[in-house]
């Protein structure tokens, strides 16, 4: 096989490829134990990663369109080629994998939040904490109502409707105190 026609091979399977992996996002799933990259590049963490499936696709296409315009139209040497061919493959990858992450910023700045980010808002107690017990508190964040379980940090009951305030967060559990009583305006 030329070198020619290696290039046009390439840019086939890299159109091809960037078509399936976008359509079927299972096609580029390089997880592994740690992080999961799915088809468009997204990290569980929002974020794109250079090595996923759409951003080598983005590459393979570079490089086979590039290469085929150095070998074809240019008529350029296969070292001149090649050099246009890895350029064009880089340049159209970096400007994928910076549009992507882009654009997952921007989507994923959605309702996540620190835990610790709890800690000093009021809450109301949905499910009562008995004596050194568990139950279950729901407070704004973000514009949304978030419930979470909480023991009482002093080890005192808190019955349904209770107003508290979030002390202090271990693990997926909060810490609460009962808020002191407000006056009616």
């Amino acid at each position: 096989m030329s070198i020619g026609l290696l290039y046009v091979a390439l840019l086939v399977f890299g159109v091809f490829f960037a078509v399936m992996s976008g359509a079927m996002g299972w096609l580029s799933d390089l997880g592994g134990a740690d992080v999961h990259v799915d088809a468009s590049g997204h990290l569980d963490a929002g974020h794109a990663h250079p090595i996923s499936g759409t951003i080598v696709a983005v590459f393979i296409t570079g490089f086979g369109a590039g290469g085929t315009l150095g070998h074809y139209l240019m008529q350029w040497k296969t070292g001149g080629s090649l050099l246009l061919a890895t350029g064009s493959g880089l340049l159209l990858a970096t400007a994928a994998f910076f549009t992507l992450d882009l654009i997952f910023s921007q989507t994923q700045a959605g309702s996540e939040f620190a835990p610790d980010s709890m800690v000093g808002r009021d809450a109301e107690v949905t499910t009562p904490i008995p004596e050194n017990g568990m139950g279950e508190i729901t407070f704004e964040m973000k514009g949304q109502r978030e419930t979470v379980s909480a023991r009482s940090i002093d080890g005192i009951p808190l019955s349904r409707g209770r107003l508290v305030v979030i002390e202090k967060v271990t693990g997926s559990t909060v810490h609460v105190r009962a808020a002191e009583k407000r006056k009616a305006p």
